[in-house]
């Protein structure tokens, strides 16, 4: 099977027109959103190119590629601030192989050291196997946590007993509000509340105000939402999601640090999937930190395992995050795996 390819450096008006359609017919999640993508890039501090495509067959787009090129010491690769890309996005699986020899033939000619993808969680019959491993990447897999917002007719009731007692602490105190903000009451001015609690939970700015500014596009567009807590009038914590056709993702928190005697993130958890249910969102993807331990390219402080256990209180399920990396590089591949065994001696013995 022979492919056409268009890279968006190269035709970025087609590109996108291109990407737009294959993700209709697709119904992908927001992963791929093309605001997605475009905030992925402006975040890429050690970007040195985008060679993302989309594949083109008998005219028509067959496949859609998010392809940066970061460089790390002095290693290129195909990644995401050195952590995984979604995967490829296909109409159907017949293109796979094309796609990953493309893929490949690309690695050669960028002098890549390796390629790191992810599959979606959400990716439905796209996601029910690590096929990356056809194609000779390393297995690499982790658990996901996805909560099904159909699986109980009420949502609290699927919650671990301890946050549901959290949850209705705070939901019976008359000074807590829970509000929610997306595409129908924008306010730039709530927005910005959420960009400054993140830089008073951190003690700086993590990243640019442009990002931050790239998400409030994407609410406006109907494509994220703000679910947020106020005490006594102030606003005091936000999470914020992502959603696509029925599926929404878990994206980021925030919170004011005077407030964390409260059960802050409980409430606003529960009122995000309340949220979505009657949105008409059937999986939420709590995102990473949710796998429960170490696994090669996956090392969690004992902070990010406790939210990953917090999260799992919610009522859902595991899937498979099914991730794999292929290696161009000898040298890369020895330095990766003398990370991994150190980490798994701390860990371990």
């Amino acid at each position: 099977m022979v492919l056409d390819i268009i890279f968006r450096e190269k035709d970025e008006k087609s590109f996108w027109n291109a990407w737009g359609e294959l993700l209709l017919k697709t119904k992908a999640g927001p992963r791929y959103l093309q605001s997605t993508i475009q905030y992925k890039l402006e975040r890429s501090e050690n970007l040195q190119s985008d060679k993302s495509f989309v594949a083109f067959l008998n005219g028509k787009p067959v496949s859609c590629v998010f392809l940066p090129v970061e460089k790390h010491e002095n290693f290129l690769m195909a990644s995401f601030r050195g952590e995984y890309l979604d995967a490829p996005l296909f109409e159907n699986l017949a293109v796979q192989k094309a796609v990953f020899s493309s893929l490949d033939e690309i690695a050669k000619d960028n002098a890549l050291s390796k390629i790191m993808f992810a599959i979606d969680p959400l990716a439905g019959e796209g996601g029910a196997y690590n096929y990356l491993q056809k194609y000779g990447y390393l297995d690499t897999s982790l658990l996901s946590y996805v909560i099904d917002l159909a699986k109980f007719e009420n949502l609290l009731n699927g919650c671990r007993e301890n946050h549901r007692r959290s949850i209705k602490e705070i939901l019976n105190n008359k000074d807590f509000e829970v509000f929610y903000m997306d595409e129908t009451n924008p306010s730039y001015e709530i927005h910005e509340e959420y960009r400054l609690l993140h830089h008073k939970a951190s003690g700086r700015a993590t990243r640019s105000k442009k990002t931050f500014d790239m998400q409030f596009e994407k609410l406006k567009q109907g494509n994220a939402a703000l679910v947020g807590l106020r005490y006594k009038q102030k606003n005091i914590a936000s999470l914020y999601f992502e959603h696509n056709f029925d599926k929404a993702l878990y994206v980021s928190g925030a919170d004011d640090p005077a407030y964390a005697k409260f059960p802050l993130y409980h409430v606003l958890m529960y009122s995000a999937m309340e949220y979505f249910k009657k949105r008409g969102v059937r999986e939420l993807d709590t995102s990473q930190p949710s796998s429960p331990s170490l696994q090669f390219d996956y090392y969690p402080d004992e902070k990010q395992l406790n939210i990953a256990l917090f999260k799992r209180g919610f009522g859902g399920d595991f899937k498979p995050l099914f991730r794999g990396v292929k290696y161009f590089s000898k040298e890369l591949f020895e330095k990766d795996m003398k990370t991994f065994i150190s980490q798994y001696e701390q860990k371990i013995f």
